[in-house]
């Protein structure tokens, strides 16, 4: 059943501002004001996907589609020195020729995982995720080998119990009014160990053993037709699903009900006013909370779990992100300054322009921005 439950992101707090500066607008409180944290040189055109190690040490994807004569690359930036370097190339296609590393997550077997998005080069199931195999040792990688197969659209990836968690955002099914399907799948590491994964193909999607749920897109005004489903996904303290539909901002959960079992997704919050693209999203678990970022409007949102209230943290106009702004952000990531030990949220910015959002423009400028939580 569709729900909207209580707004607080439009009501202007006493302490909240609304701006103008030069041509961008800001709304959101002075102190969650993005900065910049990264601007990247000549190795990133388009970053995408972040996660960090035990030590701290942070790990970027980059698919680079938007000139495509740069590899997909994983960055690592190191925590000692603040330095940034390529880890790895992305694994080469056999189907299209290319790495394609997007959302992307340590594994509790302590090897790197990454989404490999071939969607936008092939839609005839290209799309993989990808093991790299660290060198517990060193931190180093090893080698790269194929853990799941089969994928239209493979987006984010979490773990939990054992298992990975992934979001297929295109199943690219007929269905009645354009009604865009994307689903939830699981896969239990213990399965993809030895071989590699294959996902059904999507019209036999209710019998693939490892699909644990859907979600339904209904095309926005503006957005050029985009019915684009599941994205972001995280698990909260208690193994519940959190994930959203970057087509129409459609957030839903899937409560656990035992140790390896899920209920049916269920739809939470839908306000396309204030929430019209769900991309990236993460779980803070000092507040109990989602924080998810919308790429349609240029910023950050968060949904409190125990009150059923969303908000926004931040948002603001079209820029080229050079001077920390948002600029089409996609994913967020928690992190602990080794220096101080507050607690940043790193921002991705995709800055590839899609009809009907903020951003138009692919800008030359590539970067992270960062905003105090706490």
């Amino acid at each position: 059943m569709k729900r909207t439950i209580g707004i607080t992101a439009c009501a202007l707090a006493a302490c909240a501002i609304t701006a103008s500066l030069g041509a961008v607008e800001t709304y959101g409180e002075a102190r969650f004001r993005p900065r910049l944290f990264k601007q990247f040189g000549d190795v990133v055109n388009l970053p995408d996907g972040l996660t960090q190690d035990a030590k701290g040490n942070i790990f970027m994807s980059a698919p680079n589609l938007i000139d495509k004569s740069y590899a997909g690359v994983v960055m690592k930036r190191c925590v000692k020195t603040g330095k940034w370097s390529v880890f790895c190339a992305g694994a080469i296609s056999p189907k299209t020729g290319r790495g394609c590393p997007m959302g992307i997550e340590y594994g509790p077997d302590g090897n790197l995982y990454y989404c490999d998005n071939q969607y936008f080069l092939s839609k005839d199931y290209a799309s993989r995720v990808m093991r790299v195999v660290i060198d517990k040792k060193t931190g180093e990688a090893l080698r790269i080998e194929t853990a799941v197969e089969d994928v239209k659209l493979a987006n984010a990836i979490r773990f939990y119990n054992g298992a990975m968690f992934i979001t297929d955002t295109y199943f690219d099914l007929d269905r009645p009014d354009g009604v865009g399907l994307g689903g939830v799948y699981r896969i239990p590491l213990a399965d993809c160990r030895d071989k590699p994964v294959k996902l059904l193909p999507k019209p036999q999607y209710k019998n693939d053993p490892y699909f644990l749920g859907n979600t339904e897109t209904v095309a926005l005004p503006g957005r050029g037709g985009d019915n684009s489903g599941a994205d972001g996904l995280c698990i909260d303290r208690d193994g519940n699903l959190f994930f959203g539909t970057f087509g129409s901002g459609r957030f839903y959960t899937m409560k656990r009900t035992g140790e390896a079992t899920w209920a049916k997704p269920q739809l939470i919050f839908e306000d396309p006013k204030v929430f019209p693209c769900c991309d990236g999203i993460t779980y803070d678990p000092v507040h109990h909370r989602v924080i998810m970022t919308d790429s349609a409007t240029n910023a950050v949102h968060t949904w409190d779990i125990a009150n059923r209230k969303f908000a926004t943290l931040w948002r603001n106009g079209d820029t080229d992100g050079s001077d920390g702004l948002l600029d089409q952000p996609c994913e967020p990531l928690i992190w602990k300054c080794p220096k101080t030990g507050a607690r940043k949220l790193i921002i991705v910015n995709f800055d590839m322009a899609f009809p009907g959002l903020i951003n138009t423009v692919n800008d030359p400028v590539h970067t992270l921005s960062v905003i105090d939580l706490d």
